[in-house]
């Protein structure tokens, strides 16, 4: 994928998502398109994210993913011996597949509790395809459903999804943007490091504490950038 011209298509990414959906029992998924970080905090505002609606995704993707853990701590040999594949499949990842500059410039967009339970997907791609590579070094048939369920957002990163929200059944989606580089590397001097399809412009020039995902302790913690 080309950073400074990511490729969108919102039809393939709502097909991706929509495998997904089925595959954790959502039945009636709906989309709201944001295309830029101020409109879709403006989708958001007034969201109670603690509410049952809105808790309904991640508690399901927790269920899945206890259910994994458990499975595979049942025997403490094969569980160090897939936390040691993840570690080196996590090298691997990063060296082929050169997500950080989005994963970075999609963290810390929004405001308030918005910007605490966004799901940046880069982060999550990365996760996702080191637990399928060290998934390959045991037999967990739970591992196999938790890693089914996440990697159509594989496909819907490729086709141009940055981050997305969940309230319900209704996917709150915002699109990878264009990427200023110098060097190899995010601008950091102030200007817009990133263009979103709006027009909307964000700078890449200071420090912040950011988010980034992890699946294996929660979707989201906390970690200085």
């Amino acid at each position: 994928m080309d950073p400074e011209r990511p490729y969108f298509d919102p039809l393939a990414v709502e097909e991706a998502v929509r495998r997904h959906a089925r595959l954790i029992g959502f039945r009636d998924v709906s989309f709201t398109w944001a295309m830029g970080p101020r409109q879709a905090n403006g989708e958001l505002e007034g969201v109670d994210f603690e509410s049952p609606e809105a808790s309904r995704w991640p508690l399901t993707m927790q269920a899945m993913q206890d259910q994994a853990v458990a499975e595979l701590q049942r025997d403490a040999a094969v569980w160090q011996a897939y936390q040691e594949a993840q570690r080196a499949a996590e090298e691997r990842i990063a060296q082929a597949l050169h997500l950080e500059l989005f994963r970075l410039t999609l963290f810390n967009l929004l405001s308030g509790e918005a910007g605490q339970q966004g799901h940046n997907v880069a982060s999550l791609v990365s996760s996702a395809l080191r637990d399928v590579i060290a998934g390959a070094s045991v037999q967990s048939e739970a591992l196999e459903d938790l890693n089914d369920a996440y990697l159509p957002f594989a496909d819907a990163f490729m086709a141009g999804l940055g981050s997305f929200w969940i309230v319900g059944e209704r996917f709150v989606c915002l699109p990878l943007p264009r990427l200023a580089l110098e060097n190899g590397a995010l601008v950091s001097d102030g200007s817009p490091a990133a263009v979103w399809p709006n027009g909307e412009l964000t700078p890449m020039g200071t420090k912040a504490l950011f988010p980034f995902y992890n699946r294996w302790n929660g979707s989201v913690r906390r970690a200085e950038g």
